[in-house]
């Protein structure tokens, strides 16, 4: 499988984060599974979110295809995807 990982000046590995709301119905447990199987992992997550809503969820890896991949999964666009 071919996937990107890319180098910053100092030549580490930079990282990418996507930052969205999951439903309300959906467990902590279930979206860190979720992140797991696609590469990524669940770095920040606010229960049901600021409205009192659906949770809000912080994704990071290394790797933006598995990134982006998450994003289709979710049905969002690659330009939530930012580069830390």
């Amino acid at each position: 499988m071919w996937y990107t990982r890319i180098r910053n000046e100092k030549g580490e590995f930079m990282f990418y984060s996507l930052t969205t709301d999951i439903a309300y119905t959906t467990t902590k447990k279930q979206i860190i599974q979720f992140a797991s199987e696609h590469g990524c992992t669940l770095t920040e997550f606010q229960k049901n979110g600021p409205a009192g809503g659906n949770h809000v969820c912080t994704f990071k890896s290394n790797n933006y295809d598995y990134i982006e991949e998450l994003t289709h999964q979710l049905n969002l666009p690659s330009s939530k995807i930012k580069q830390l």
